[in-house]
């Protein structure tokens, strides 16, 4: 049974997001002015991992971006390895909708060969960005995601549990220091339990119902970014006694294409540690990350190059 407590939450949420939503009658704003394209080093998505928020920065209208997430830790950590693949698509300048599968499949390295493969967890979701808002050179995003586990997932690749997630961030680039980029958001966790609840909470894992803050900064060098992310989780509101703090400095590189052969797909990998205050006691981590990403357009691109070279042999 849901408590009221959690009703009232999820009743205050709704009503931000609502109000932050744009109305169907809205008159027509005046044209803002052309923005120039992002560089190609754009940072708008979260690093699973190491840097789990989404920024309010967007791709240009009708991009279509494929990322390919492989887990090359999950070859010395777990019997079978991840490979969480997704895209996003953005339908115009203010809108963006998302989907990934959380393909898994036994590397054979390990002794137990028994997870086989298939796709463990589905996530979607989607966000609206504002310009402007809630003050001049701010941005802010409101988005909902949610997860959801499929198939027969290994036992500790999900929780287990169907997850509802509304939030909103907001981000600043500071005019005085154009490398630094600081942002602040709220976000909350409902969760439900699935038929295969429940699998792996995890140490310092939150139980029920939550709310998050999140704060931090990235400092922008182009090829390399360096971050921070703080969190504080409780579920007090669902009616526990549960508080967590996370602090998460990462470094992120777009590896320059004259390492990768011209190749049109973009690279990016990262480092980061993390220290989780919790119910379960002080954790600390470590963590690696490499994602491929390539839009439809550099895609199609590509495949168009290849017909060509093999007809003019």
């Amino acid at each position: 049974m849901i408590r009221p407590a959690t009703l009232r939450l999820a009743a205050a949420l709704c009503l931000v997001v609502a109000a932050l939503l744009p109305p169907a009658t809205a008159q027509t704003a005046a044209p803002e002015p052309e923005k120039k394209p992002e560089p190609t080093t754009l940072f708008g998505w979260r690093v699973g991992g190491l840097f789990d928020v989404d920024l309010p920065r967007f791709d240009p209208p009708g991009t279509f971006r494929v990322q390919f997430n492989p887990r090359f830790g999950d070859l010395i950590r777990r019997d079978y390895i991840r490979v969480p693949t997704g895209v996003r698509w953005a339908l115009n300048d203010r809108t963006e909708l998302y989907g990934e599968a959380e393909a898994f499949a036994t590397h054979g390295l390990a002794n137990n060969t028994s997870d086989g493969y298939g796709i463990g967890e589905l996530r979607f979701g989607g966000r609206y960005l504002y310009r402007n808002f809630p003050w001049r050179d701010y941005e802010t995003s409101v988005g909902l995601n949610l997860e959801f586990p499929v198939g027969n997932p290994p036992r500790d690749l999900t929780d287990g549990r169907n997850h509802y997630s509304p939030y909103f961030i907001t981000q600043r680039r500071l005019p005085r220091h154009p490398k630094w980029t600081v942002f602040s958001g709220l976000s909350a966790d409902f969760v439900t339990d699935s038929a295969y609840a429940p699998l792996s909470l995890g140490r310092n894992s939150t139980k029920d119902h939550s709310v998050s803050l999140n704060s931090g900064a990235i400092y922008d060098l182009g090829q390399v970014k360096w971050t921070l992310q703080t969190t504080y989780t409780t579920t007090a509101l669902a009616g526990l006694d549960e508080h967590f703090f996370t602090i998460r400095p990462s470094v992120l590189w777009w590896v320059p294409r004259k390492y990768t052969f011209n190749s049109k797909t973009q690279w990016i990998v990262g480092f980061g540690v993390r220290s989780t205050w919790g119910p379960d006691g002080y954790e600390f981590s470590t963590g690696t990350r490499v994602r491929a990403e390539i839009t439809f357009r550099q895609a199609m691109r590509r495949i168009r190059e290849s017909i060509d070279r093999v007809t003019q042999k």
